[in-house]
């Protein structure tokens, strides 16, 4: 069980080990009364008639409108079913409990001016499996505002979650399934669940996860490649560390180094294809790129987000309300382009070194691969298709937060467009799954035909690979070939094949 004592205890190594692996959560009481108090100044507050968007105002454009007693009260509920707008696939459930964790940073801070019975209520559902039902598609709200909704309207019974099949199951029976009311929502809790930046990071710690695993891939069949081309290993020579001090490069170098360890394979030119020599830089990029969006993630981890901001000073009310922009994420959404950019570099990579291996030139091996040249095609078509995913995956890589908009009347003039952003980048990675598939494809027919051992983590792949797929004697249509590696692509066991060879 993880006890949260501050805040700050919400860390990455938290939310992973609650959002992924159902580790159970608590709020230590010490904590708990600080939430408490802020909620005793929050009403104390509002008892004195101070103007508070969103509690006695109305939202967006209807800022200036104020509202009555009896209005304040609908309104918390009303916030929550008024906006909840997504459509399509959900969210992976993971990433919809990743964003209730990340909306208790808000909560412990005492700034938010939520209760105590929110809190609890929240890392109850947490503990009993009580998962949100998020949408994927139509998140143009500042901030996170759709997908709160659609995770939060849950708690008044509104709404889906994820049933025991994982299938769509309405809110309200979820709950009298665990014998749990709805819940009732005070002044702020609407606001204060709608608000913020939570699925964002939550969606980008999933898409981190996902393209790290993917970038031991890319090394690993960027590795074949280099055995199947029989290039020089200058490009991951152990004398480079200290020429390129680039963090990803000795990273991806050293991993290079691991899979091509006690290779007997002798280069056939004196220089490989600006292609074969740039894996480092271009697989480094990425790494370094993901570990800035980690560091953006982690800072979010850690900040206040809604809006708007509770602050107490030695005025005769005691504090006052600041309408701030805290739930714009722009760190965090330029960190995603810029890794939607260096993802796009790696699969465009993959389909030059796959075009290098077709030509005979350059491995001084049959044209295009083929078993017997003229009456086989071999493998030119494979590059054609990955041709065609790289034109998809360079528009993928366009930036979409800069697609930002105008609504609520102009009151909202300025979104950050953090989920669409986020979601491309599962797209992209299926692209570039499929374009190792391809190269590996490639990569290990010319392994084929070279006779020689490879390096040791080239060596285990071949291995691992061949116990489901045959050599290629003869032309055989490359699609089903391909699905298949993308399956093997996915499995723990290719990486741990490859990773553990040289260990």
């Amino acid at each position: 069980m993880i006890i949260l004592k501050t805040p700050s205890d919400i860390t990455w190594q938290a939310v992973e080990a609650v959002a992924y692996d159902h580790v159970p959560l608590a709020i230590d009481e010490t904590l708990l009364a600080q939430v408490n108090q802020g909620w005793v100044d929050f009403l104390h507050l509002i008892a004195q008639e101070i103007p508070c968007y969103g509690v006695t105002t109305g939202l967006g454009t209807l800022v200036n409108t104020n509202l009555t007693a009896a209005e304040r009260a609908d309104l918390p509920h009303n916030i929550l079913r008024a906006r909840a707008a997504a459509i399509g696939a959900p969210l992976p459930k993971p990433v919809a409990r990743a964003t209730m964790v990340i909306r208790l940073v808000n909560f412990l801070s005492g700034l938010d001016g939520v209760s105590v019975n929110l809190c609890r209520f929240l890392v109850d559902r947490l503990n009993d499996d009580f998962t949100p039902w998020i949408p994927s598609l139509g998140h143009g709200m500042a901030a996170d505002a759709t997908a709160n909704t659609h995770a939060f309207q849950t708690f008044i019974g509104e709404g889906f979650v994820f049933g025991p099949d994982n299938q769509r199951q309405p809110a309200a029976d979820a709950l009298a399934e665990r014998g749990v009311e709805p819940y009732q929502l005070g002044p702020k809790e609407g606001l204060a669940l709608l608000n913020g930046v939570t699925a964002a990071p939550a969606y980008a710690l999933d898409a981190y996860r996902q393209l790290m695993q993917q970038l031991t891939l890319a090394n690993v069949v960027a590795a074949v490649s280099m055995e199947g081309l029989a290039v020089p290993k200058d490009a991951v020579d152990p004398a480079l560390k200290h020429a390129s001090p680039e963090p990803g490069v000795l990273v991806i170098t050293a991993a290079l180094q691991r899979y091509l360890a006690n290779s007997r394979i002798r280069a056939v030119k004196l220089q490989a294809p600006v292609s074969y020599r740039v894996v480092p830089q271009v697989h480094g990029a990425l790494y370094d790129a993901l570990q800035h969006l980690r560091q953006r993630i982690e800072v979010a981890l850690t900040s206040f987000s809604d809006n708007p901001l509770m602050v107490r000073d030695d005025s005769p009310q005691g504090g006052r309300f600041l309408s701030v922009g805290l739930f714009h994420n722009q760190h965090l959404v330029n960190q995603v382009e810029h890794v939607a950019l260096a993802l796009a570099h790696v699969g465009c990579l993959s389909e030059r070194r796959l075009h290098r291996l077709l030509n005979a030139q350059d491995t001084g091996l049959t044209p295009q691969l083929a078993a017997r040249p003229g009456l086989d095609a071999g493998l030119v078509v494979a590059h054609k298709a990955s041709l065609g995913l790289a034109a998809r995956l360079r528009l993928l890589a366009q930036p979409i937060s800069l697609a930002t908009g105008d609504s609520s009347g102009g009151q909202e003039d300025y979104m950050s467009l953090a989920l669409p952003a986020i979601a491309r980048l599962y797209e992209m990675a299926d692209l570039v799954t499929s374009m190792l598939a391809y190269e590996l494809l490639a990569g290990l027919v010319a392994l084929d035909q070279r006779h020689a051992r490879a390096g040791d983590g080239v060596e285990a792949v071949r291995a691992y690979v061949r116990q489901s797929i045959a050599p290629l004697h003869r032309d055989r249509s490359p699609g089903p070939d391909v699905e298949q590696l993308r399956e093997i692509l996915h499995t723990e066991l290719f990486r741990y094949r490859a990773e553990s060879a040289n260990s």
